[in-house]
């Protein structure tokens, strides 16, 4: 066991003969042996879930840590099975808008994401003329937008703030075909607070990045609270924004972050961490900083970028079984959707190989491999939800996208 955080890596290197029991033989997806693993993996832990956990899952209404987490694995399954009034009326269950508070404005911890997640529930059902017990989907979009009436008391990071809210209005408008639900200029308006916020701060603290975040007076680095993740929400959203401030603004601040890596290849965690180099999870480290740079090359079509997202593939097979156990936010299944994401871009069998393996480990689950019990360990995040939704993730492996973060 290594002392940073991680168990040794003792899966075999990629090759066909190797992946042979895992890869399907045309190597785009997963075999028929793995795909009926994984299938009654997912069976049996749902039962269990529901039957054993059912507290746990009503902890809270949020995507992170409670009941809005079950109801975003049925509707994003919904979207890939034909028989997708069951899974939006298992969906509906999962629901509990009386348990808003209207404190936070984020997806995940938030009321931002029950909000968006009901509407696109309330959408599609209405689209199958199905009675269901939820607002009309137009109000439910209402209440999301006025949830702006937070954005300036709200930090700028993923998890509890602005870039969080932007992904649940985006999130609305891929997902519901009506014209303006999400205004445009309501999304404009989120961005630019952004966009402000941090150039204020950079001004502030005379940093040569020309945009910088802080949260809880750290600037951190990664996808949860940090500047890969407020860049990556701000990429997706770069309709939104003008191109002088992408070529002036958003790509210096990228390029500045990807010079802050270590010589290993994985980040640090926040600017100026005593913490060396010990977190290889999606929450800080390199697994957060993958779809920001394949992204980033997709869109600016420079070769950097897809070498650092590959590199970041290299420290994550090496040191990416966390001992923190399975998560999403904090462990290997989160670490495996790096893979998926390496496979989605380049199309190579070894990152599909890769994704199978760790997916492997959080499915078998040895006694041993977790060290650090979950807080709440039903939740989509933190516990056994999550690696249900990757297992149903991993038999559409080309179409998977990393909840509440990827659209």
């Amino acid at each position: 066991m290594s002392p940073k955080g991680s168990f040794e890596n003792q899966y075999e290197d990629y090759s066909p003969e190797v992946a042979s029991n895992i890869i399907n033989e045309s190597r785009d997806g997963i075999s028929e042996k793995f795909h009926t693993k994984l299938q009654k993996f997912k069976t049996e832990k749902l039962q269990y879930l529901k039957a054993e956990m059912g507290h746990d899952i009503f902890y809270d209404g949020t995507v992170y840590t409670g009941s809005a987490g079950l109801a975003l694995f049925y509707l994003m399954s919904s979207l890939k099975h034909d028989s997708n009034h069951e899974m939006l009326q298992a969906a509906l269950e999962y629901i509990d808008l009386d348990k808003l508070k209207g404190r936070r404005i984020s997806f995940l911890c938030g009321d931002a994401g029950p909000l968006a997640i009901a509407a696109v529930i309330s959408y599609k059902l209405d689209a199958q003329r199905i009675d269901h017990k939820l607002p009309d989907y137009n109000t439910l979009a209402l209440r999301l937008i006025s949830l702006i009436s937070l954005l300036n008391e709200s930090p700028d990071e993923l998890l509890y703030g602005k870039s969080g809210y932007l992904y649940a209005l985006l999130f609305v408008n891929k997902h519901i075909s009506v014209k303006d639900i999400i205004p445009v200029n309501h999304i404009a308006k989120v961005v630019d607070s952004i966009i402000k916020t941090g150039k204020c701060y950079s001004i502030a603290t005379k940093s040569d990045s020309p945009l910088l975040w802080n949260w809880h007076d750290k600037v951190y680095f990664g996808a949860a609270h940090g500047m890969a993740g407020i860049l990556y929400m701000l990429l997706q959203a770069r309709a939104y924004i003008n191109i002088k401030e992408m070529r002036n603004y958003v790509k210096p601040t990228l390029d500045w972050l990807m010079n802050q890596r270590f010589q290993s290849g994985n980040f640090p965690s926040s600017m100026g961490s005593t913490s060396g180099d010990k977190l290889v999870q999606w929450c800080h480290g390199a697994p957060g900083f993958v779809p920001l740079c394949l992204l980033a090359y997709q869109i600016f079509d420079e070769d950097k970028y897809l070498k650092i997202a590959q590199q970041c593939g290299d420290v994550i097979w090496q040191r990416g079984l966390c001992t923190k156990g399975y998560s999403i936010c904090h462990g290997v299944s989160g670490n495996a959707y790096a893979f998926i994401q390496l496979y989605q871009a380049t199309k190579k069998p070894e990152y599909l190989y890769r994704a199978c393996c760790f997916m492997e480990w959080c499915a078998v689950a040895r006694l041993g491999t977790e060290l650090h019990h979950p807080d709440r360990p039903a939740s989509l995040f933190e516990g056994l939800m999550g690696r249900v939704y990757l297992a149903e993730e991993m038999t559409h492996v080309l179409e998977a996208k990393f909840p509440a973060f990827t659209l």
